[in-house]
């Protein structure tokens, strides 16, 4: 099997953990390429691979999501970040892991990415990916800013916010959850609309259809857009943002080694341990 390692220039211990792991892949007679994560030929690097691990914290799932879903190559995390809610395996359980994917024990969970374009003026400014959510919020001075809402181009609501936030599943337990939005399984296409501080507007969170989109229409300044917490771009007054599905999906690798997501939620978010009988 074609395998790719894949990491950050910037983590040093995540780069040494990659290249362990090559070196033992190597060794049980495994096609590897080290590439980085950053590297302009990334497309060219990972041609052919089955497979990208990618080594590091959530923060590089979400970039290796964004640069890596458009290829379609199966992602498989581990983790050597704090969290590690979006990763698959630890450098520790690795080799096992790999057991498993190299002997066919494995399924790939595809998880919805978001398309997010600032339009001004009638000209697109601005386009990204996010795997779990785009953002809308005031910019430097403390204040909240009005945003329009509309949903399939049909007017929602006007909201008076520190920001809104578009949450996938997957990032339903990022910064959506962190502002009242609800929990959903990963799996789920919806995407989530939480207000930030709602001052006298509409305070619940929408869950959307799969295929609906959402439009925002920047009424204050100073503002910015943020994808994914990675990207970050000002805003105009004026400024149309629109956020739908993508046609593009992540790929995460799992096997039946791996945690189950509730009992990921119960151990790294909710604190309660493993509960099984």
């Amino acid at each position: 099997m074609r395998l790719a390692i894949c990491s950050r220039t910037d983590r040093p211990a995540a780069i040494a953990a990659a290249a362990d792991a090559a070196k033992r892949l190597r060794a049980r007679g495994e096609d590897v390429v080290e590439v980085t994560l950053d590297a302009p030929t990334l497309a060219k690097d990972i041609a052919g691979a089955q497979v990208v691990c990618v080594f590091g914290g959530d923060g590089t799932m979400l970039r290796a999501a964004r640069r890596i879903a458009p290829l379609g190559v199966p992602l498989l995390g581990v983790n050597l970040g704090r969290l590690g809610f979006l990763t698959g395996t630890s450098v520790d359980a690795f080799d096992g892991t790999m057991g498993e994917v190299l002997a066919g024990r494995s399924t790939c969970e595809d998880r919805t990415i978001v398309a997010g374009t600032v339009t001004r003026a009638g000209i697109t400014v601005y386009e990204g990916r996010a795997l779990n959510d785009v953002v809308v919020a005031r910019g430097e001075q403390v204040r909240a800013i009005h945003v329009d809402v509309r949903i399939d181009a049909e007017p929602f609501t006007r909201y008076w916010a520190d920001g809104i936030v578009v949450a996938t599943a997957t990032g339903s337990t990022a910064y959506a959850m962190s502002v009242g939005g609800p929990l959903m399984l990963p799996t789920a296409r919806d995407m989530v609309i939480v207000p930030v501080a709602p001052h006298l507007s509409f305070g619940n969170a929408v869950v959307l259809d799969p295929d609906q989109h959402v439009s925002l229409v920047v009424l204050d300044e100073p503002a910015r857009i943020s994808v994914d917490g990675q990207e970050e771009r000002d805003l105009r007054t004026g400024d149309h943002i629109e956020v739908r599905r993508s046609d593009v999906a992540a790929c995460f690798v799992r096997t039946s080694t791996m945690p189950p997501f509730l009992r990921l939620l119960r151990q790294k978010i909710l604190k309660d341990g493993d509960l099984t009988p």
